[in-house]
């Protein structure tokens, strides 16, 4: 598993979201109920990243999409 930090972490409220592990956490246990394609895409991108499958920065951007697709700013 490949742990790669995210630079800079992604910034959710006061939470810090610092890698691909991270935020699968963040969207396991702190996501709203309704889950769009990007949190959907986000997930897929960050299993793939701890795999070594893609990129660090691909899964920070889709993450990115995911949080503002679910307005969590």
């Amino acid at each position: 598993m490949e742990r790669t930090p995210w630079n800079p972490p992604v910034r959710i409220g006061r939470d810090s979201v610092g890698d691909a592990l991270e935020a699968l956490a963040y969207m396991e246990r702190r996501w709203p109920r309704i889950k769009g394609m990007c949190f959907a895409e986000a997930h897929l991108a960050c299993l793939a990243a701890l795999d070594g499958r893609q990129a660090a920065a691909d899964a920070r951007t889709r993450f990115m999409a995911a949080v503002e697709e679910a307005r969590l700013h």
